[in-house]
């Protein structure tokens, strides 16, 4: 049977994810645009470690967790100075000020003697898998370009496909040009989905979007066990 929308599509894929123990979130906001589907796994001992800390809530916006990435472990330190001048020429010193405040006040940093801060770690990569996935219909470079823009934040990215234009696409040239970038084609139909193309594990993603997006599956996760 077709699709006459891509919206149809959504529900066999996101089964498909949750197969795999990969809690889901439908139109995912990027930078460049929605994505439609996207799964994350997080590491049990991490959680663990990091409720350990007291660190309940989420770390907050990209910029606050890239703040948080620029301070070093508990092992050494980083001074406010030294920190503003790494985002001096477009971030005021008040700004970075009041993100560093909000993460000593949610216990993800703490500031020692000499004045300078450090972070309470010992649990990133919070993630263990990240799968992006994008539907369309038809337009196939459309959704190879955005599939590609997912490897910014994901360890698999797939295009998703009505199974003929998955099939269609997999015997195409288009497949190899796929098979290079690591991207996966799933054909997607209303009982299922079948896997023609595996996507490739990408290790050149952002540590900081990768890390940003895993924080959007945490309050989810939380929820989750103390329903």
């Amino acid at each position: 049977m077709n699709f006459r929308y891509e919206s149809e599509m959504t529900k066999p894929v996101a089964d498909w994810l949750l197969s795999q123990g990969l809690q889901v979130k439908r139109e995912y906001p990027t930078p460049w645009g929605i994505c439609d589907l996207v799964g994350c796994s997080l590491n049990k001992n991490k959680i663990r470690k990091r409720l350990n800390l007291g660190q309940k809530r989420p770390v907050g916006s990209q910029f606050r967790v890239l703040l948080l990435s620029c301070i070093p472990d508990e092992d050494e330190g980083i001074s406010f100075t030294d920190l503003h001048k790494q985002f001096a020429c477009f971030l005021d010193e008040s700004f970075i000020e009041k993100e560093l405040v909000r993460l000593i006040k949610d216990k993800f940093v703490k500031e020692v003697q000499s004045g300078s801060f450090q972070k309470l770690n010992g649990w990133f990569p919070l993630h263990k898998r990240i799968v992006a996935v994008e539907l369309k219909l038809v337009r196939i470079s459309e959704v190879i370009s955005q599939a590609c823009s997912n490897l910014e934040f994901a360890d698999e990215s797939y295009v998703g496909l009505p199974y003929d234009n998955a099939k269609n696409l997999f015997a195409s040239r288009d497949k190899r040009q796929l098979a290079e970038k690591g991207i996966g084609i799933i054909g997607v139909r209303k009982e299922g989905i079948k896997v023609f193309l595996k996507s490739k594990f990408n290790d050149d993603s952002s540590p900081v979007s990768k890390m940003h997006c895993a924080e959007r599956f945490w309050l989810t996760h939380l929820i989750g066990n103390l329903a």
